[in-house]
């Protein structure tokens, strides 16, 4: 399965190659991600720029199709954070120490931050911090799933892949319930595409 990295993006996708056609076109499966059907005579680094030139509409397309995956939490009043499923509550503070923190202690997350940064600056650093936490938690989490070896990926704009010994799944699917990613792990399982 080719990988193909854009700027930080990553895009794994399947490719297809078919004698009939003259094209490339590209298929967004809800499950396995980016397909591209290719014609047989076409050079790689063709259908590669190609996929580059469809880089952003494959990305809003992904995104809307997930949207749920790729919420950013807004500092406000009653701002939540999906986690297997559960929307917790976020408490932000700023503080008179340098460094960003974020926890997640007796059901609520907490965000601490240097009173110096802007609010954007805010917003950036509490969206990576929470990433960098659920990542974490879907290596964690994601083992306990399942009976198969089950590892969490990067986002490679697919909800997962079924390997030779095993499962990976997109560290975003942690936000969703767990029935929801055992769903996901058995879909991969029987090799299911939408």
């Amino acid at each position: 399965m080719p990988i193909l990295e854009i700027g930080q993006d990553k895009i794994n996708y399947q490719l297809k190659r078919e004698d009939d056609i003259y094209f490339v076109k590209i298929y967004l499966d809800d499950l396995n991600g980016i397909c591209v059907t290719a014609p047989s005579k076409k050079q790689d680094e063709n259908v590669e720029a190609f996929i580059v030139k469809k880089k952003k509409w494959i990305k809003e397309k992904w995104i809307k199709i997930h949207d749920d995956l790729y919420q950013t939490v807004q500092i406000e009043t009653g701002a939540r954070v999906s986690y297997l499923g559960r929307k917790y509550k976020l408490i932000t503070e700023n503080s008179t120490e340098q460094e960003t923190y974020f926890t997640f202690q007796k059901g609520k997350f907490f965000f601490t931050y240097p009173s110096s940064l802007s609010n954007e600056e805010i917003k950036n650093e509490l969206n990576k911090q929470r990433d960098q936490w659920l990542q974490q938690k879907a290596s964690e989490k994601f083992k306990q799933l399942h009976s198969n070896d089950i590892q969490s990926e990067d986002d490679h704009y697919r909800l997962g892949f079924k390997k030779e010994d095993g499962i990976l799944l997109n560290w975003r699917l942690i936000q969703r319930s767990k029935p929801e990613i055992q769903s996901t792990i058995d879909d991969l399982i029987e090799e299911k595409t939408f």
